[in-house]
């Protein structure tokens, strides 16, 4: 069982404010980091209108994820080491809304002493990286690596629980913003996390499928630099707090980790909360009158469970994310979802095999939208109730609304999406590793723009350094 916290003990803030002390080295910064790729082949479902017009996908293709590490740190002569780690991107990742790339992943500062650890800066959640749960073998999938994904683009944009069948863990939509993290010292086996964050700005369509909702000041993306909240490295400080977007983000963390002979214990529980602000004047994209859909503050919380015994590792975890939303003014219906993961790993020698289930089902208050057209070649649908031949939502919700009657009315019922996957790697040397699996997922709905399937087999490189 491999622990996700480098070091079990860190620094409090007070072992930084102690008397000064000349560190014996300067910090000296090293490299490392990881490359993953992978081919795949498969088949990826066709996306649907209700007027003829298609979308189909290539079903071979490869896909990699890398990064490059600048890690530096030096011991001072009160005994707390102080560093500093910057993540550069090995690969271009999505141009976002406004054409820029983001080089940089995680950028941030770090201190460990007998006291615990603190983080200062662009780094994920403490409560994100302390989960326990399902074990995968296939790098960069998983409950918790979800750096690669292959879905039916369509379904994957517009259902609610899609999110959480890619990721089991807490605030994975909080990834990578500007924050502090402490950790205790672990003590008989537990350790505590707690972190918070000042702004949270993420737009995702994942998360808010085809509500037309947004949060913040516009289309972010990982272009969107400039903008508060935003989910990486970045320097703003001009931050309203009336822009309908998330702030004073705090989340807690404890894993409990054992031995009782053969047998290996970890277990793992999380919760996170946000404030909603609002703002002070009207934007459709933060709350509707007409389809009663609206942002609120964003609560979430995890849990899980590993059991280790010569070689196997047996594990699973549960979660619930409200996903920023709140109910439905009209139907009175939520729209979290509820999320669970199941996995078993064998490992022997340079081996690790594994076999995990994901589920996630979102209560959809709000309703999932109809594609009414595809643009020819895209992605690009025209939904009911958005304009174009469909119209546009109108009318007095309960007397004449076309949202919840009439030929463009929104489909309710749950929306649900559920992945089978198969892994395994095997060790060629140090920080080398063959990797390859295969999966299965597929999304359901009430409407075409929410239901579709995948099948995939990959075969690739892992490669540490």
């Amino acid at each position: 069982m491999k622990k996700l916290l480098l070091g079990s003990t860190a620094l409090v803030v007070g072992g930084l404010m102690a008397a000064p002390a000349m560190a014996a080295d300067p910090i000296k910064v090293g490299v490392g980091g990881y490359y993953t790729f992978y081919a795949v082949a498969g088949g990826i479902s066709s996306s649907y209108a209700t007027n003829g017009t298609s979308t189909q996908y290539k079903g071979l293709f490869f896909q990699q994820e890398g990064e490059i590490h600048f890690v530096g740190q030096t011991k001072l002569d009160n005994g707390t080491s102080v560093g500093v780690n910057v993540e550069l991107e090995a690969w271009n990742p999505n141009a976002g809304a406004t054409g820029s790339v983001a080089t940089i992943d995680e950028a941030f500062l770090f201190a460990f002493g007998d006291w615990g650890r603190v983080e200062f800066g662009s780094r994920d959640a403490a409560s994100y990286r302390m989960y326990y749960g399902a074990p995968s073998a296939l790098i960069g999938y998983g409950a918790i690596q979800h750096n690669h994904n292959v879905a039916n683009a369509m379904s994957s944009t517009f259902n609610k629980a899609y999110f959480h069948s890619t990721t089991a863990t807490n605030t994975a939509a909080w990834q990578d913003t500007q924050r502090i993290n402490y950790f205790t010292p672990r003590f008989q086996g537990l350790q505590i996390g707690v972190g918070y964050t000042p702004k949270i700005n993420t737009p995702s369509g994942s998360i808010y499928g085809s509500t037309g909702l947004a949060t913040g000041p516009g289309g972010l993306g990982s272009g969107g630099f400039g903008a508060c909240g935003f989910a990486g490295a970045s320097n703003v400080g001009q931050c309203a707090i009336n822009d309908y977007a998330y702030q004073d983000g705090f989340d807690i963390g404890a894993n409990y980790l054992n031995k009782f002979g053969d047998v290996t214990v970890a277990a793992y529980g999380s919760f996170a909360y946000a404030a909603f602000n609002p703002g002070y004047n009207a934007l459709a994209t933060s709350a509707s009158q007409i389809t009663g859909s609206n942002l609120a503050a964003w609560t979430m919380w995890a849990a899980g469970l590993q059991f280790g015994y010569k070689g196997i590792t047996l594990g699973g975890s549960i979660g619930y994310d409200n996903q920023g939303m709140g109910s439905n003014y009209y139907t009175g219906v939520d729209n979290a979802t509820r999320f669970a993961s199941a996995g078993i790993m064998y490992e022997t020698g340079p081996w690790q095999m594994s076999f995990m289930w994901m589920g996630a089902i979102n209560s959809n208050g709000n309703g999932s939208n109809t594609v009414q057209s595809i643009a020819s070649g895209t992605n690009a649908a025209t939904l009911n109730g958005s304009g174009g031949a469909a119209g546009t939502f109108a009318g007095t919700p309960g007397v004449n609304s076309t949202v919840f009657g009439g030929s463009y009315a929104l489909a309710f019922g749950a929306e649900t999406a559920n992945k089978f996957e198969l892994g395994a790697n095997y060790a060629l040397g140090p920080g080398v590793k063959l990797t390859g699996g295969a999966f299965i997922n597929n999304q359901s709905g009430p409407s075409n723009a929410v239901t579709g399937n995948t099948w995939a087999i990959l075969m690739g490189m892992d490669v540490r350094f």
